[in-house]
């Protein structure tokens, strides 16, 4: 808390503030009854045709309410509201110039790196143990516009026609983006065709199938699922991620850990798939209560695991 100057009580303040208030009123008064002679408060009673009663200061429920107040602690409460909003102030505007930064180094990284990273980020993925274990994952559609590294491989990988035999038979689910307040939905899709573009044309799943079905929603789905693969704009190795400044995945994320406690189920990894150029040092990005933290990340060096559930479940160097 910051340094504060020595104050009155509050309840002496109230009291004063009456005080003066009531003060002009007394000195009007006087200067009536002078002019008039000084007017007796029978005299008063007929003149005006009410009883005059002098005016008694008393304290009133509001000073009495705060003369048991404790003042220091209504002062720092305040000071301590007004140093977290700058502190949340604060951390946006960070996580604004980080954002700007990471943009501009994207759109400055060469085609044909960003293309060679993009096939060794899926191929680590593909022959990754954990992810060969997984039955039911949840993972973004890349869109080249945003400059993501591209999922399309592994998705096609995931929901090839093959006979059943040689599918990876996993079930998968996919964003689709409700509104403009931070709302996503997770729908499960069998094959490419389920996907159509949006109006930010981005693909993302219809609500209903092609026979008019509706899609199985992952918030509601019986079981858990074991992976989630997210997107981000940048990443340190603490685990923090930075997305577009949406919220969309901070939101869904933090609503699924509410939902596996609920039910008892073991939490899913959340991988997020990094350009080596979006990748920074340990806490070097600012984080707020919301943020959700990412357990490993994918760069074209190979995995990078970050908490103990990473390195328990296989993710390592």
């Amino acid at each position: 808390m910051s340094e504060v100057a020595p104050v009155v009580p509050l309840a002496e303040a109230a009291l004063k503030v009456e005080m003066s208030q009531a003060a002009p009123r007394m000195h009007r008064t006087r200067r009536r009854r002078r002019r008039r002679g000084g007017t007796s408060e029978k005299q008063q009673q007929l003149r005006f045709g009410y009883r005059f009663k002098p005016i008694r200061l008393k304290k009133t429920p509001l000073a009495e309410k705060l003369s048991s107040c404790s003042q220091p602690t209504f002062i720092v409460a305040m000071s301590n509201n007004d140093q977290e909003a700058d502190n949340l102030e604060s951390v946006f505007k960070q996580k604004r110039i980080i954002r700007s930064n990471v943009r501009q180094t994207l759109k400055s990284m060469d085609p044909s790196l960003r293309s060679q990273e993009d096939d060794i980020i899926q191929s680590i993925v593909l022959e990754a143990p954990w992810f060969k274990s997984s039955k039911r994952l949840c993972a973004y559609i890349s869109c080249s516009a945003l400059r993501e590294v591209d999922t399309s491989k592994l998705l096609s990988q995931i929901l090839s026609p093959a006979p059943v035999s040689f599918r990876l038979q996993k079930k998968l689910y996919v964003p689709r983006v409700e509104d403009k307040n931070s709302n996503m939905r997770m729908f499960n899709i069998s094959r490419i065709d389920d996907l159509v573009a949006n109006s930010m044309n981005i693909l993302e799943p219809a609500s209903v199938d092609a026979d008019g079905n509706t899609r199985e929603d992952v918030m509601h789905a019986n079981d858990p699922v074991d992976l989630f693969i997210l997107p981000g704009l940048a990443f340190d190795r603490s685990g923090r991620r930075l997305g577009r400044g949406g919220g969309y995945y901070d939101t869904f994320l933090k609503n699924y850990k509410e939902l596996a406690k609920e039910k008892n189920w073991r939490l899913p990894l959340f991988v997020a798939l990094s350009y080596s150029v979006q990748i920074m040092d340990e806490e070097v990005i600012p984080v707020t209560p919301n943020d959700v933290l990412v357990d490993a990340l994918v760069s074209p060096t190979g995995v990078i695991p970050i908490t103990s559930a990473a390195l328990g479940r296989g993710l390592c160097y």
